[in-house]
């Protein structure tokens, strides 16, 4: 499946409503209208701040994920490129990794350290 622009709209609805900014789980900020987006910025207090977005898969299609909306997350494009296609990864000075959800099935993001 592709995932289209309205259907990332659709997800930021869903856990943002019509907040203009949100974080992702890593603490980037992402601004609603810049989806797909890498080069969009803004200034805050003197720093240049990125804050495309686009849509990362939880447990990456190369490990078996899918497209699934219970595996899809708003993410900041630097944040999602970070990540990649792994499981467990370092950002900044954080460790994550995708754990699987006990009973209902699915995967989330687990910080670490």
């Amino acid at each position: 499946m592709r995932i289209t622009r309205e259907y990332a709209m659709r997800l930021w609805f869903q856990n943002y409503g019509f907040a203009a900014y949100a974080e992702d789980f890593d603490g980037g900020l992402m601004y609603r209208e810049a989806y797909g987006e890498r080069d969009f910025f803004i200034w805050k207090n003197g720093e240049k701040i990125y804050c495309g977005w686009n849509i990362h898969h939880i447990l990456p299609l190369s490990r078996g994920g899918t497209d699934a909306e219970n595996n899809l997350i708003c993410t900041n494009i630097i944040t999602n490129d970070a990540a990649g296609d792994r499981i467990t990864y370092w950002i900044d000075e954080a460790l994550y990794q995708v754990k699987r959800i006990r009973g209902i099935g699915g995967y989330k993001i687990v910080r670490l350290v």
